[in-house]
């Protein structure tokens, strides 16, 4: 007998009978000695007992209560429940797609229902800046808009905009009432061309160029040895901690090209001025000002995995592990460090169901082999992120990550050895009248595991993609000034 929740909670014990939830005298206890997020539920004929140290916990007893109670008669039984991991996040990409305040509110709210607990906002890239800024005005006057050809969208004149500081606060409220953190990203020192082409001088070559309108990697990045560079990423690092209250704060930290660098005499100068190595130690003293100064502010960094390329970053950064071929990510845990799994192969959300099919993502076990003993205990938990630069409408959006982004929520919270896929599927089907009722349009199952056939179309149009002039020009030398 299973119940119809998700995610499925870790221990159940079924005693036989049916009741009514609502006609059940519910009662509150609390056992101090609980963690915040454990919940006991006792259904019994005539009475629901709930268990917990505190709101959070009851909160969480309560979803669970609700999808019970939506499938008709509850079991008798006793529910005794705690996340297999603490940090339970999803990821959306503002910043080459915005998305409406209700849209996300939408989103923030299905998530919510499934136990995420973490809101993780990228906010600013290369193709715009969407926080509201009254310290740099013109990262909003230049940086949040670009002009012209705009991913594939050639009727595409002008795209942007920006989240005020009033909009913003209100979803950080509307994510705290539903215990959920938010932690912005603000990426540096690469993904940075939507500042400079608000402030070319923050650049090593101070030369004026466009907020981007492709995807790719792009050349120009922040010159590290320009002490201007630090004093405005500390000035906009205080401007976006006055708006966010949490613990945490995403410095991004992956695809930053060193070659503007090489050819820069304020970088070289202030590698050897700081006895460094190469451009990449220079990248890890530009990540560590920057955690430094966070420190003192009382906030942690997170990085994505890139960063421990300098061999130097410093150990109490929470590091993303999307893409790590050579494993320097479960090396760090192995070691002491944190990291959230957010595999690319298996929980990025843009990409078709044919290279990523549901089984696939439901499939990963977030404590991945290379971990030892050490290590396991250092992963905090996991993240699904949804990338919008070809993901231009909520409907879209929508499509690409449900059900993928359930799964997530079922590997975060539900230990792998209670993991069963059929299960699951069919859990999720009985999911989608209450994601209609928020706006969110379910891909439909036929989609959910396509076949070899289908699988190997998506990979051969998606290989012909990277292979195409045009693409290959927009990654490698995304500007002619670039080449």
């Amino acid at each position: 007998m299973t119940l119809n929740v998700i995610p499925k909670p870790n221990t159940v014990e079924f005693y036989g009978g049916e009741v009514w939830l609502s006609e059940n005298k519910v009662t509150y206890k609390t056992n101090e000695h609980y963690p915040d997020e454990y919940y006991c539920i006792e259904i019994t004929d005539g009475e629901t007992i709930i268990t917990t140290k505190g709101e959070k916990g009851r909160y969480y007893a309560h979803l669970t209560l609700t999808q019970i109670e939506e499938s008709g008669k509850a079991p008798v039984c006793k529910i005794i429940d705690l996340p297999a991991f603490s940090y339970r996040g999803f990821m959306i990409d503002s910043a080459r797609h915005m998305q409406t305040i209700d849209e996300i509110k939408a989103y923030i709210t299905a998530a919510a229902r499934f136990k995420f607990n973490t809101f993780h906002w990228h906010l600013c890239d290369d193709q715009g800046w969407r926080i509201e800024s009254e310290k740099y005005p013109r990262l909003n006057e230049i940086g949040s808009w670009r002009y012209g050809h705009g991913f594939g969208n050639p009727n595409m004149s002008k795209y942007g905009g920006y989240y005020t500081k009033e909009e913003i606060k209100e979803i950080i409220e509307f994510c705290r009432e539903r215990y959920i953190d938010v932690i912005p990203e603000i990426d540096m020192p690469g993904h940075t061309s939507a500042i400079i082409a608000s402030y070319p001088e923050l650049s090593c070559r101070g030369k004026q160029i466009g907020v981007e309108m492709q995807g790719g990697i792009y050349k120009n990045i922040l010159c590290a040895g320009n002490e201007d560079v630090f004093s405005f990423c500390f000035g906009i690092l205080d401007e976006v901690m006055e708006i966010f209250p949490g613990e945490y704060i995403h410095i991004g930290g992956d695809e930053a090209p060193k070659a503007r660098w090489c050819n820069c005499q304020k970088c070289q100068n202030r590698i050897k001025e700081e006895g460094l190595k190469n451009e990449e130690e220079l990248q890890g003293y530009f990540a560590n000002r920057i955690i430094s100064y966070l420190e003192a502010k009382g906030k942690k960094a997170l990085a994505w995995n890139e960063s421990l390329n300098s061999g130097m970053l410093n150990n109490n950064t929470i590091i993303c592990d999307w893409m790590d071929r050579k494993h320097k990510s479960e090396e760090y845990a192995n070691n002491g460090g944190k990291i959230i799994v957010e595999d690319f192969y298996h929980y990025y959300l843009d990409y078709e169901y044919g290279m990523t099919p549901l089984k696939k993502t439901y499939g990963l076990n977030p404590w991945l082999p290379e971990l030892d003993y050490i290590g396991r205990q250092n992963v905090l938990g996991v993240e699904a992120p949804i990338w919008t630069e070809y993901v231009e409408d909520f409907d879209r959006m929508s499509y690409m990550c449900f059900p993928r982004l359930i799964a997530v929520a079922e590997s975060g919270w539900t230990l792998d050895k209670y993991k069963d896929y059929e299960d699951f599927k069919a859990r999720v089907r009985n999911q989608r009248s209450f994601l209609e009722s928020l706006g969110i349009k379910m891909a439909d199952e036929s989609a959910w595991d396509p076949g070899l056939s289908v699988k190997a179309k998506v990979m051969s149009d998606r290989l012909k993609s990277i292979l195409d002039p045009a693409m290959i020009g927009a990654t490698l030398f995304p500007n002619k000034d670039d080449e």
